[in-house]
């Protein structure tokens, strides 16, 4: 008898200490995310994916509009759909492009569907912990044509990883890298006839590294500012592969519509591109995201 008293009392304890445990552990560290309560939106920033995966039962449609020189250059549209794998821990995307070039630094004047972009992302750590951390990656197809600049003619791939830092309840801090393979990209050379022709086809990388700050002026407004490095390769008409450095300095401003299970978030900033440190152009940019929450069963998201 005395046997059966000192199981069930292990068994009393090591079913408190394993509630002790878990109700440790989900109360948020001090200088996480949640630690500062919880926003009343939360969005990608515009030229930076920002460490937060959906929700289940949330998905969002992330609309870009992009002028790439405000003195008549090229245009791109970009539409992202993302959708949470059973929780916020897993998530899957994709993204296609339609572009509208312009500009005489364009390969050729014309208009068309750019590469299509297939992603997975995993949080590794989340809103409780210090920092939340999402690494992903991403397929790239070459839905686009080369031969009028709208796609670069090879199948590559992208390994990225996203970091989020809030600081206080008003600040937000988020930090990107990523590297860019693109197998057997397209160059295409000018005929004398005003034709084009397949000329070279070569393996070309891209390194890109970018930080924002988000400033929670209100509840459903914010402003951002973010800045982008991306290291890029060119093929040139003789063959060889091209180094440059593009930066990119993005302020603007964003904010927060609720209409009942839809969140809607627009938003504006202007770029600002320096070529390997030399100012090179401005830009304008519109964004917009639809974050529905599809199934009604759950209970809605806390904005």
């Amino acid at each position: 008898m005395r046997e059966c008293w000192y199981l069930l009392g292990f068994l009393f304890m090591s079913t408190l200490a394993r509630g002790q445990s878990e109700g440790i552990a989900s109360v948020p560290k001090k200088g996480s995310y949640l630690y500062y309560g919880q926003p009343a939106f939360e969005d990608n920033s515009f030229l930076l994916e920002e460490a937060i995966t959906q929700e289940k039962g949330v998905m969002q449609f992330i609309s870009n509009f992009y002028f790439d020189n405000l003195r008549g250059g090229d245009f791109l549209y970009s539409f992202t759909h993302e959708i949470p794998i059973s929780s916020n821990r897993h998530q899957i995307n994709y993204t296609v492009y339609y572009h509208v070039l312009r500009s005489t630094a364009s390969a050729e004047k014309s208009d068309g569907m750019g590469d299509l972009n297939i992603g997975y992302q995993f949080m590794a750590t989340g809103k409780k912990d210090w920092a939340m951390v999402v690494p992903g990656i991403t397929i790239i197809l070459p839905t686009g044509k080369g031969i009028s600049g709208n796609g670069t003619g090879g199948v590559g791939g992208q390994l990225s990883l996203a970091v989020t830092k809030r600081l206080s309840h008003a600040i937000v801090t988020h930090y990107n890298a990523g590297f860019t393979f693109i197998s057997k990209a397209d160059r295409y050379t000018s005929t004398i006839a005003g034709g084009k022709i397949l000329s070279f086809e070569k393996d070309i990388q891209y390194k890109n590294i970018g930080a924002s700050i988000i400033w929670y002026q209100s509840r459903k407004f914010n402003w951002l500012l973010e800045g982008t490095s991306s290291f890029l390769s060119n093929i040139k008409s003789d063959g060889s592969v091209a180094r440059s450095n593009q930066l990119t300095i993005n302020p603007g401003f964003r904010f927060a519509i609720d209409h009942k299970r839809v969140q809607i978030v627009p938003g504006i900033s202007v770029p600002i591109i320096f070529i390997d440190g030399r100012f090179d152009r401005g830009g304008l940019f519109f964004y917009l995201s639809f974050e529905p929450e599809y199934l009604l069963f759950t209970k809605p998201k806390t904005r």
